[in-house]
């Protein structure tokens, strides 16, 4: 009985997008509606919506992290970041900095979830650090370069 509750998570870029514009949207319209019902005065008005905005800058942040992700691929033998390639045979270590997930919305028993996180590859000659979006992304490329690095 309890699986018929449980929310399920959704990661598509586009949801997170529409969910923290829509809520936003949502907001600031009732703000509006509530100025030209007169229950609230221009400067209440503008004041509440300053403050949704100044509120919002974190979710806002978010989609600017989506349109300026980092592009991973990998081949039979290199991982390419970026068109940057990097040969399984240089890696020697790896850290990953999970981030705490973030709900930005609940859409019909759907939580729209973003997560990210930060990845530090040690080279042979150096040191290669990016960023991966989205949950399964990134259990998968921990679980890849856990079996690169044995």
């Amino acid at each position: 009985m309890k699986e018929m509750f449980k929310p399920s998570t959704d990661e598509r870029e586009g949801m997170i997008v529409v969910g923290i514009l829509l809520l936003y949207v949502l907001v600031v319209s009732f703000v509006v509606f509530l100025y030209f019902l007169g229950r609230i005065t221009l400067i209440v008005a503008a004041g509440v919506i300053v403050a949704v905005s100044l509120m919002y800058i974190p979710r806002f942040m978010i989609i600017s992290k989506l349109r300026n992700k980092d592009k991973i691929k990998i081949s039979d033998d290199a991982i390419f970041i970026n068109g940057m390639e990097l040969k399984f045979s240089d890696i020697k270590d790896f850290r990953v900095h999970e981030k705490k997930p973030v709900v930005v919305f609940v859409f019909n028993n759907n939580l729209i979830v973003y997560q990210e996180a930060d990845f530090r590859i040690l080279m042979k000659d150096g040191e290669v650090g990016f960023s991966a979006i989205g949950s399964e992304k990134i259990k998968l490329l921990t679980e890849f370069l856990d079996n690169i690095k044995e």
